[in-house]
């Protein structure tokens, strides 16, 4: 192994090689590297959360020693949530257990290292590739490698996997191998393999026909053929064309012995691998031998057909076959095994049924038992909402509602009981993120309501159907048909809680269109309503809805009011959805009161509690503003680490690109452009580039990366459409909030023009720099008041209000340029940003040489710069800084810190603490001036002091002592 953490998916037709392919690089990596292998398995829609990452952890830990398990389990007993071999106690905080795996797994990887094999990962359950997108984002230097195999096929639209790898390929540590079909010299050379000597052509060729090229075809037509006791010389293909991959895989079932045959369909119909025992108690209850159990087991392994599994279990050496099997039982026959597997398992359910509960439901759906089939259904998403699995949760649900026409209604109940179904089922797949099935669920239910009988039920489906419409992210109107229909359904029900939320609803449209004022009004309307109803869940809601009206229309303090009551209200009926809603007014509040570090705070508060009650996807919005805060506030690596957390679980497409935004940011500024670019195009893929609740963003994290790509004019043109777009939009609707953004949007403005003017002008492109200075004069003198003046005063908007004046300054080449950059270190470090203040100081200095002041201040900023650059891990800062420093002859070592542990080298022994502490200085390249500067005494002491370490150690210049010192102490790098 290399060394690096890394991630491959190996990806081709069913029967290419995918898996061989794996197998034969595990198997060449020698014995200190440990495999731990998984298989996800196809079983009608059965999904059990975590099952192969479970099944690989289980695998390891029958082979591990005592010492080693508790080791590794450590800490971990919450994952019994999920195996009882992994410990003894549940969670009562989902959200725990991607942290818990990760760990293990790096413990394991501590142990030796490691390789996590996933076979068929298309068949993945969505918690699982989760599991696998948390290890990769957190790849470090663990000794830990992913491989994982995928089907071409089986990826119907929908299938999570398609999502997972649009993310995965944004990381720089993930990979994709595609295997084709084999050529004839491929087949020919794959043949020579298989019987150890090469063959002859024809043959190659006459196999090449029948295979297409596929290499399992080719290797069971190859068996086949061997497995007659003729001569290789009159060998013959069989005559009937392996039109499908399933007809190949029977020819090697069919050479077992009849009990063999039939103890390997049974076994298929188990739809995953299976106990020895669970295996034996169902073909007992079918009547079958099973005297010599073991043996037929024997025969179907030494024919290659099973395979057992790491941790005992039973199955097929090629999944593939299992399909085949299944699909060819006789209806009745499969429904009597099915059924039988229901009995066995029902039978075994112990402490825990509801570990059992989707593939009960699966086997009783089978076996044509709807009933039990709708029952378990129900289990098994109550279980999956327990784990925090939406996606697990809405195929349970999704099922429930097909089986819901068939079952008894004494089980299935009424008509409304359906359509509560449908609701809930719509509201899982909101979860999961899949807002197209959860409109195709709403709509099932709306279709089932009557308005002119259920007008109420009627217009709270129309609520959400608009929501739901909204988030999908398409740019337009957000006042929809369904808004309107909606608020005009309740009009017969004044004081109802259905008309305070219909109310609501249309108020947040009309804010996202900028109807401010009917926005207040109905928003005021529903929260009266929502008052006297009496409903705590409505009332939060709608006060929510007020929150945000009153935000864009700058009535901050009153905004807060309103969230901070939603956020009682919430905690109070236990809605978790409000409660995520309520914490983002209220983060946002605080951030436009400027209490940046309470907000920050507040979000990554607000974020655990959505994860730990299962609040819907929005809640990682909260993600996304704390790590805007934690950003902001130099706090990268939590930041880092949130980013990480947030991106590998479940979310929508619009807080999905909120969060790849940040993540473009940071990227740029610890210089990870690949990985600042795959973020930003994947933003984009996940929303409009317009769309307008996160325009503002999306042209922040643009105008970054452009810049840092070395295109600032197109990062120039970037920035400039938003702004445009925004000044149609807010003139004269009162949206201060969009003033706001349209402030923040100069920022970023005027670095691109800056950036751009700076490389024209060093390179004599005399009209592109006048360019550059005329779209940014155009624009401030069109702009409709004083630039970042127009909202409350606070450090931030201070801060960007002298960082903005700064780069205009810049951009024109204004000789007032190093007293702007002046305050706007002072501005920053107000605003405790320190990116933004070590990039002041970096600019400052510039602009000081450039005038060629040889000010001792030169040499402060850049060490200022320097620090912070180091500590924030800032690498295009950190260069910039080392190359102005370099051209200034300014030495950026720090003096090395004494400690009382110091070891002091006998030659230096006789040196006062202060005549070493000057010593220090001495090596990091300091003036007298400077040393006095910064130990607060005189420039004369700080001679005699010298004059002092020079004779004690019998050395004539400062440069000779301090390379003494060098030598014997050695010094760190700053």
């Amino acid at each position: 192994m290399s060394g690096e953490p890394c991630a491959v998916v190996v990806q081709g037709e069913a029967g290419v090689g995918k898996t061989w392919l794996v197998r034969q690089v595990c198997e060449g990596l020698g014995g200190d590297v440990q495999v731990l292998w998984g298989a996800c398995v196809h079983f009608g829609q059965a999904t059990v959360p975590f099952a192969p990452v479970i099944g690989a952890l289980n695998a390891w830990l029958m082979h591990a020693d005592a010492t080693t398990r508790q080791e590794v389990l450590a800490g971990a007993d919450e994952l019994g949530s999920l195996s009882p071999a992994l410990g003894n106690s549940r969670s009562d905080d989902p959200g725990r257990l991607l942290p818990l795996l990760d760990l293990v797994f790096n413990r394991i990887a501590q142990v030796a290292p490691t390789v996590l094999v996933l076979d068929d990962l298309q068949w993945a359950d969505r918690t699982s590739l989760d599991v696998l997108a948390y290890l990769i984002s957190g790849f470090g230097g663990q000794r830990l490698a992913l491989l994982a195999t995928c089907r071409d096929e089986h990826r119907d639209e929908g299938n999570p996997l398609h999502g997972w790898l649009a993310d995965m390929r944004r990381t720089p540590a993930f990979t994709e191998v595609h295997l084709d079909r084999l050529d004839l010299a491929a087949t020919e050379a794959q043949i020579a393999g298989l019987l150890g000597h090469a063959v002859d052509i024809e043959l190659a060729a006459r196999v090449h026909d029948r295979s297409s090229g596929n290499p399992y075809l080719t290797e069971l037509l190859i068996r086949d053929m061997a497995g007659r006791g003729r001569l290789e010389s009159e060998w013959v293909v069989p005559a009937a064309t392996p039109t499908a991959l399933g007809e190949a895989l029977l020819s090697n079932w069919h050479g077992l012995s009849a009990a063999a045959r039939q103890i390997t369909r049974v076994l298929a119909a188990a739809g995953r691998p299976i106990e020895f025992g669970i295996l034996t108690d169902v073909l007992a209850a079918r009547g079958v031998e099973i005297a010599d159990l073991s043996g037929y087991v024997r025969e179907a392994r030494d024919q290659g057909v099973v395979s057992p599994e790491d941790d005992g279990r039973l199955w097929f050496r090629h999944p593939l076959l299992a399909e085949v099997l299944e699909s060819a039982m006789a209806p009745d026959e499969a429904a009597r095994v099915h059924a039988t597997y229901a009995e066995v398992l029902g039978s075994r359910l112990g402490d825990n049924p509801q570990r059992a509960a989707a593939d009960l439901a699966v086997h009783n759906a089978f076996a044509g038992r709807t009933d039990e089939s709708y029952r378990w259904s129900l289990a098994a998403a109550d279980y999956a909402q327990s784990l925090h699995a939406p996606a697990e949760e809405a195929t349970n649900l999704e099922r429930a509602c097909t089986l819901w026409d068939k079952s008894s209604p004494n089980v299935r109940g009424s008509i409304t009981s359906r359509i509560d179904l449908l609701f809930r089922a719509s509201q899982a797949c909101d979860r999961a993120g899949r807002v197209n099935a959860a409109i195709d669920c709403l709509d099932q239910a709306v279709r089932l309501v009557n308005p002119e009988r259920d007008p109420l039920l009627a217009s709270t489906l129309l609520c959400s159907m608009r929501e739901l419409k909204w988030q999908q992210a398409a740019p337009g109107n957000a006042v929809l048909p369904e808004s309107v229909q909606a608020v005009q359904l309740t009009q017969r029900f004044p004081h109802s809680p259905q008309r305070a939320r219909a109310l609501a609803g249309l108020a947040d449209a009309e804010k996202w269109d900028d109807l401010l004022p009917d926005a207040a009004m109905h928003a005021d309307e529903a929260v009266q309503i929502a008052r006297k109803s009496g409903s705590k869940a409505t009332l939060a809601g709608t006060l929510n809805a007020r929150a945000s009206v009153r935000l864009h229309r700058d009535e901050v303090e009153a905004s807060m009011a309103d969230a901070e009551e939603a956020d009682r209200l919430a905690r109070s009926c236990g809605d978790s959805a409000q409660q995520a809603a309520a914490a983002n007014w209220r983060v946002i509040c605080l951030s436009e009161l400027g209490s940046t570090t309470e907000a920050t705070t507040a979000a990554l508060d607000g974020f655990d509690a959505a994860v730990r009650n299962g609040s819907p996807h929005w809640g990682y919005f909260l993600a996304a503003l704390a790590a805007e805060g934690l950003l902001h506030s130099g706090r990268w690596q939590e930041c880092q680490d949130l980013l990480r957390d947030a991106l590998s679980r479940h979310r929508g497409p619009i807080p999905a690109a909120g969060l790849r935004m940040v993540a473009a940011r940071l990227a740029v500024r610890s210089g990870n452009l690949t990985a600042a670019r795959q973020h930003l195009g994947r933003a984009l893929e996940l929303i409009p580039g317009d769309y307008p609740g996160l325009r503002m963003r999306m042209a922040l994290a643009g105008a970054e990366v452009f810049v840092a790509s070395g295109q600032p004019l197109q990062a120039l043109e970037w920035v400039t459409s938003r702004i445009t777009h925004h000044d149609r939009t807010a003139t004269g609707t009162g949206n201060l909030r969009a003033v706001k953004y349209n402030d923040q949007l100069l920022l970023p403005l005027a670095n691109a023009a800056a950036e751009l003017a700076v490389a024209r002008r060093d390179a004599g492109a005399t009209p592109d720099v006048a360019r550059a200075e005329s779209v940014l004069a155009d624009m401030i003198a069109r702009w409709p008041h004083e630039p970042f003046a127009a909202t409350r005063a606070t450090t931030t908007q201070a801060m960007r209000r002298a960082l903005f004046a700064a780069e205009v300054a810049r951009c024109k080449n204004d000789p007032s340029q190093a007293e702007r950059w002046q305050s706007a270190i002072e501005k920053c470090d107000a605003a405790g940003a320190p990116w933004n203040t070590a990039v002041a100081q970096l600019r400052r200095a510039n602009a000081l040489l450039a005038a060629g002041t040889t000010s001792p201040d030169v040499a402060d900023l850049l060490r200022g710069a320097h620090r912070q650059a180091v500590a924030l891990g800032a690498q295009p800062l950190l260069r910039e800084v080392d190359a102005l420093a370099r051209m200034a002859r300014v030495t950026l070592l720090e003096p090395a810190k004494a400690t009382d542990s110091t070891p002091t080298p006998p030659a230096l022994a006789s040196l006062t603490a202060r005549e070493r502490e000057i010593l220090s200085f001495l090596v990091a390249g300091r003036s007298n001036g400077e040393i006095a500067k910064d130990l607060v005494i005189s420039d004369k002491t700080v001679s005699v002091h010298v004059s002092n370490i020079l004779r004690k150690t019998g050395t004539s210049t400062r440069v000779e002592a301090a390379a003494l010192a060098e030598r014997l102490t050695g010094h760190p790098e700053s």
